[in-house]
């Protein structure tokens, strides 16, 4: 995956006539978010941040707006201009990555109508033929690729929209008269490779292995069959480098597009899989490497990514292999995509969305390679979270559930899950509002289990309570109810009366009450305290004190836990 360098920038406007001006550019996001406040501050009637990332595909910058505040801008007329240099001027600026990304938005129900991709429509005198003649899907294009340039430039609108239909014109007879002559070479499997040394110094050779392709991918329906097909093209070539990586180049733009394009993941990963598998298996194509090691040291991640078939192996193994550097960016660009999208990721199983999102969060963040990449994958999860603490979700999340423990033990799951401080902050009101109900405190104070059990439930409770960094004191206003509910029980057993009247010996009595002093055994709060304070009574003891003193042993063994309680320095 190629690297995508980022920096941020600062403006401001020193009064609501002035323009933007370029106040500063770092590479820290937070010291660009700082220093516009300070803009602000200092009397600047507006700030704005922008994050500015380099794509290497395009050799350009891309521009996002992290922050706006202060007073609008003044509307400006657009400059009028007469003469504009368009993107494309000539045919040969259509086969460019970023036109190809255009013909995709402007063309895709006409490329979904033909089952086609923007590079077998450049590349087959065949689509072209269908192109052409259907004139009024040209002229759409046109008049949409006019509008905004016209507006932008003051150029007559008529006069753009001929302008570019000439250009389709000029490349659609190009692409149709290169057909007809027999320029594009008819590929197969056997003889790829040798096709491909022929062409090696022929001026325009991606042009004419793209219409090779374009040729051999005529009969391939649908995405599954085009990878397929280009995989073997692409195997074939895995094993030599140097004089051949341009052609490997070539067979990456098709496949790039199919993994992007806006269709159905359905057709890439399998009808049997839902949103969330597919996005395990699409992770694991991006980052392989990541998803194996994560998966030795976490059965939950081993379970949930599914073995990818004979196809996607095959793409796994040659980006393993660098020969298609750009496809994993792709990928992991569609897989945010997909995060941020309405559709859930297991339907009808909240508990498994939960766990394929917390499985996705590790291995895509530990994918990431840049600061920019991993913010816009932190962006995804937070985005994909909020769907997780609405009132739909959880009331699918307790669907199936009766008792109250289980309910809480779920939505502590939940919160462990959570990306974002708002997120969490939601889920730990879910689960503060469970937590207080009657139908929680029934379960842990008549349920079946000994009264130690359901302590040391309430303690494991309190402990991942702890464990997932709630936001505020939504964590400690948990753990207090935890620790109140812990007392209950203990009162109702009469606990803490049944060890100091045991017969066992002063050893046993003090672990016993260590172990829920340091909240291992008991929740931490008011039985913990009490517990505390019985032992230091068991060790002021001199009968006691003498019995401890007899068993070092035993005694040291229990010193990390009274120094956990507050007992031992």
């Amino acid at each position: 995956m190629t690297d995508r360098p980022v920096h941020y920038e600062v403006f401001s406007r020193r009064n609501v006539k002035t323009s933007w001006g370029l106040e500063m550019a770092t590479e820290s996001r937070d010291q660009a978010l700082a220093a516009a406040e300070d803009l602000l501050r200092e009397g600047r009637v507006a700030v704005r941040v922008s994050k500015e990332t380099f794509d290497s595909e395009t050799g350009e910058f891309r521009s996002h707006r992290l922050l706006e505040k202060g007073v609008a801008t003044p509307l400006k007329k657009p400059d009028r201009i007469r003469e504009t240099d368009s993107v494309c001027a000539g045919p040969a600026d259509l086969y460019t990555a970023p036109a190809r990304e255009k013909i995709a938005r402007l063309l895709e129900d006409w490329l979904r109508r033909y089952d086609a991709t923007p590079f077998e429509l450049l590349h087959s005198p065949h689509l072209a033929e269908k192109l052409e003649a259907a004139g009024n899907d040209l002229l759409h294009v046109a008049q949409k690729l006019a509008v905004p340039e016209s507006q932008d430039t003051g150029v007559p609108l008529h006069e753009l929209i001929r302008r570019w239909q000439g250009l389709f014109d000029r490349a659609c007879a190009r692409l149709i008269q290169d057909g007809r002559r027999g320029l594009f070479p008819d590929l197969t499997p056997d003889s790829f490779a040798a096709a491909v040394d022929r062409m090696r110094d022929q001026p325009e050779r991606a042009y004419i292995l793209g219409g090779g392709l374009a040729r051999a991918l005529q009969d391939a329906k649908g995405p599954a069959a085009k990878l397929r097909a280009l995989l073997v093209f692409a195997e074939r070539l895995s094993g030599a480098a140097g004089e051949r990586n341009w052609a490997m180049q070539v067979i990456e733009m098709p496949v790039v597009e199919i993994f992007s394009g806006r269709g159905s993941l359905a057709d890439l990963t399998g009808e049997e899989l839902d949103l969330g598998g597919s996005l395990a298996l699409l992770t694991q194509l991006a980052a392989g490497r990541e998803v194996t090691l994560i998966a030795k040291h976490d059965a939950r991640v081993a379970r949930l990514m599914p073995p990818p078939d004979e196809v996607l192996a095959g793409y796994n193994r040659l980006i393993q292999d660098g020969h298609l550097p750009h496809l994993a960016h792709v990928i992991a660009r569609r897989c945010v995509s997909e995060l941020k999208g309405p559709r859930r990721l297991c339907p009808g199983d909240a508990l498994a969305e939960i766990e394929t999102l917390r499985a996705l969060a590790l291995c895509m963040t530990a994918a990431g390679k840049d600061e920019s990449q991993r913010e816009d994958i932190k962006d995804a999860f937070v985005e994909r979270s909020k769907k997780l603490v609405t009132s739909d979700f959880v009331t699918a999340l307790m669907e199936d559930v009766d008792d109250g423990a289980e309910e809480v033990e779920r939505l502590i799951w939940l919160c462990e899950n959570m990306v974002g401080a708002a997120n969490k902050r939601q889920a730990a009101r879910w689960l503060l509002t469970f937590a207080g109900q009657q139908k929680f405190e029934r379960a842990l104070r008549e349920g079946p289990e000994p009264p130690a059990h359901r302590l040391q439930t309430l303690a494991r409770m309190q402990g991942r309570v702890r464990a997932a960094q709630l936001v505020d004191k939504d964590g400690d206003d948990i753990g207090v109810r935890l620790g109140q509910l812990g007392a209950l029980i203990a009162q109702d057993a009469k606990l803490i009366a049944h060890v100091r009247r045991s017969p066992a010996s002063p050893v046993q009595k003090l672990a016993l009450l260590t172990g829920m002093a340091a909240g291992r055994t008991a929740p931490l709060g008011p039985l913990a305290d009490e517990a505390r304070a019985e032992a230091m009574k068991l060790l002021r003891d001199p009968a006691a004190r003498q019995a401890l003193l007899e068993q070092p042993q035993a005694l040291a063994s229990l010193r990390p836990m009274m120094q956990a309680a507050g007992l031992a320095a």
